[in-house]
């Protein structure tokens, strides 16, 4: 009986196959993260309350990216339960729709 090392072996000596096994990876990995974008409607869930900007307000957005604010301030990830309770719920997608 061939055991698992071995055929690890084989694999690691012969480039081709090894090629080819990544390449698949990579499709099935691709196939099983956009496909199920093409059957979803919309991939923003709703935020009650979430508004156009008014026109000051998008003027206020215009200046945060034009001095580049969002390179530090925007998509904070709060992952420690004290960061929650401390500034507020996780950023979702539909508050930076608009």
């Amino acid at each position: 009986m061939v055991s698992l090392t071995q055929h690890h072996k084989k694999l690691e000596r012969n480039v081709t196959l090894l090629g080819v096994f990544a390449f698949v990876a990579v499709i099935i990995g691709g196939i099983v993260e956009i496909a199920p974008l093409f059957w979803i409607d919309n991939t923003i869930e709703k935020v009650e309350g979430m508004r156009p900007y008014t026109p000051l307000e998008q003027a206020g957005r215009d200046i945060y990216v034009r001095e580049g604010c969002y390179v530090c301030h925007s998509q904070m990830i709060r992952p420690f339960r004290d960061e929650v309770e401390r500034y507020g719920h996780y950023s979702l997608a539909a508050e930076s729709m608009y």
